[in-house]
Order: C-alpha cells, then structure tokens, then sequence
C-alpha cells in the first residue's frame, strides 16, 4: 500500500512538471514500442528556401546511449527555430520539423530528441528507455542575455540510489546562482530537477535542468532536458530599478532595434530614443508601447509592489515563419505522428491556442536587454 500510494504522489508531481513545468511529456506510446523510423520512407535532407535571419544560437550535449548527443540550435528574430542540427547525425530520422518544435528518432525507435521554442523558451531534452541510456556529463552553451558572451553550465545526469539525480552543476558565470537540487521519488517513477538563475542589472533568466523517470504499467521512460526561461524583470529596491535603460533586440528582417527610456522612483515612465527612428512611441500609464511595423512591437511595463519595481519588457513579432533546417534525413509522414513522438499532445504546442502559428506570437525575440 505504502508503494502504492508513492508510486500515485510521483505520478501526481510527474503529471504536474510535465504539464506546467515545461518537461517531457513522457505518458504518449513507450519509445520502444515506435517502429516509425523503421517503417516510414525517409528523403534526404532539405534546407529552407532562403536562409533565415539568425537571432541567437546556444549548443546542449545530453547524453544518449553512453554517447554525447550535442544539439546545436539557431532561432530567428521571433524566436522560431531557424536551424537544428544534432551530432552524431546517423541513425536518427526527423519525423516533426516545425517552425517550433523539431523530432528526432533513431533507426531503432528507442530513442528521441526533442526542440521546442516558445514564447520566448527554448527545450531541448531526449528520451529513452531507462536510466541508464540518458546517465552521463552533459553541457548547456548560450548567450543569455544577448551581451555577445557566451554562457556554459556543465552538469552530469546521474542515478543515487537508483532514482534519477544531477550531479556536478557548474557555471561560467561566477554571479550564477545554482539551486539545490530538488529530487522526488525512486528508479521506478523519479523526478531531479535544479536550477541555474541568471542576473543581469533588471533582467533574470533560468536554466533548468530535469531528469525523470516514470513507469506506467510494464513502460518505463527515461528523460532529460534543459530548459532555458525567457527573460523576465528583477524586482529591485525603487532606487535601484530606476534610472536610464535600454532595450534592444531584432526586426524580423535582422534590423537592431533598440528603444531608450528613463524610469522614475513612482514607476513613471517616459520613452526616449527609437531605433529605426520610423518606430513610434506611446506612454500608457506605467506601460511604455513603441510599436516598429504592424506585426513588430515592443511593451515595457514598470510594476510596483511593497516599495520595488519590476521592469518587463515583452517584444511581439510576426515573422514569416519557415520549417527549420535540420542534417539529418526527414520523415515523408511525419504529419501521422502525433501519437508516436513520446512526448504527450498536451505539451505539444500546436493544441494550444496561444501558439505562434495561430498569430499572436508572444515569443518575442526569446531574449533583449534594458
């Protein structure tokens, strides 16, 4: 009864990360139970048409099989995935290549590699079969906050006791600060997750990093995946919020803009400089707008609580949006399967309203600095 009742609570919590938390969904058909790559016909890789602008790129390694799989991602101005390519390359089949979200699965079908952008995130994780295919040293490089510096986190996906762990966090930013590591649960159904928190002056971004496992019935699945955050604003002292700042970021056609603007210690706001100078801009209480094209905005907002600002910025573009490149061959019926990806439909974004396919992309740049 007492194992009954762990395995349920790791279920809940499971079911809840999985939802919510941004990690794989992993209650879809079990990965070695899909013959896809095996059954479906597969034509050599295509690239898009034109090449994409290319906001921003980060590379994750996440071990698969006692190999190191490095997953190199570039995504547009929108934050669309421009490109994704993965190393080793043989063997695994695109079977989804959208302009958010790409699948790989390897010849076998007991593997996966997942990612997806939206709103401004950015996942990338993989799927297997038990514990001891996703265990091994794995690394996230990026640049955070667009400063041109790059950003690396070291981490090793590991097992105590059986149960899924993360070992070995490390970063190259010495003002990271890395969370403790949050573990729940067995080598049956068990949950690591730990955070990596970025500050620069107004603006925070998290890298989260998750191991699961989770058996239902005689299937058991085994994930990892890195996650990084959008870009939010810090909650500082009135004194310390305001002042001068600027938030910069990229037109859909690879234009910088930027926007200048001053915050007082009551939360007022006033715009400054724009750049294109063809921007307008528009004060709305604490809300600065500054709209660059129909489809290509930017809202700054300046919220007060107990005697602290936070200031957001949350850029909106409508891209042309493209299928991303990938260098590995592409499924011909990747279209069919929905049910087969491992990763559960509710997480998938296109069955949510708010998908940027549907046009009202919330994404943003995925990144931008005050």
């Amino acid at each position: 009864m007492r194992d009954m009742r762990r395995r349920r609570t790791c279920a809940v919590v499971a079911g809840a990360i999985l939802a919510g938390g941004g990690m794989i969904a992993l209650l879809a058909s079990p990965v070695s139970a899909s013959p896809l790559a095996a059954e479906t016909e597969t034509t050599d890789t295509t690239a898009p048409a034109a090449d994409p602008v290319v906001a921003d790129t980060s590379t994750t390694t996440l071990p698969l099989f006692g190999a190191q799989l490095t997953v190199d991602v570039s995504t547009t101005p929108s934050g669309a995935l421009a490109k994704v390519n993965v190393n080793p390359a043989e063997g695994l089949t695109a079977t989804k290549v959208h302009p958010n979200r790409v699948t790989f699965v390897n010849d076998q079908g007991t593997g996966k590699v997942r990612v997806e952008t939206r709103h401004g995130t950015e996942k990338t994780g993989v799927v297997a079969g038990a514990l001891d295919d996703i265990k091994g040293p794995g690394l996230w490089s990026g640049d955070v906050f667009g400063t041109g510096t790059p950003t690396t986190v070291n981490f090793e996906i590991a097992a105590t006791d059986g149960a899924p762990d993360i070992t070995g966090i490390s970063s190259s930013d010495p003002n990271a600060v890395i969370g403790d590591v949050k573990r729940m649960g067995d080598g049956g159904n068990g949950i690591a997750r730990a955070t990596v928190t970025f500050t620069s002056g107004i603006q925070s971004r998290r890298l989260t990093i998750t191991a699961l496992v989770f058996t239902r019935g005689d299937v058991t699945r085994a994930a990892s995946q890195v996650s990084l955050s959008k870009i939010s604003g810090v909650s500082q002292p009135a004194d310390q919020a305001a002042g001068d700042h600027t938030w910069t970021g990229m037109l859909c056609d690879g234009t910088a803009a930027s926007v200048a603007y001053s915050v007082v210690n009551d939360g007022t706001i006033t715009a400054g400089a724009v750049t294109p100078s063809t921007g307008t801009a528009a004060v709305d209480g604490n809300t600065l707008k500054v709209k660059f094209s129909d489809t290509e905005s930017v809202r700054i907002r300046v919220s007060e609580k107990d005697g602290n600002l936070r200031i957001s910025a949350d850029p909106r573009l409508r891209c042309q949006r493209t299928d991303p490149g990938v260098n590995t061959p592409t499924s011909t019926d990747a279209t069919k399967d929905h049910h087969r990806d491992g990763w559960g439909d509710r997480n998938d974004p296109g069955k949510h309203s708010n998908d940027p396919g549907d046009g009202h992309d919330g994404s943003g740049w995925g990144r931008g600095s005050h």
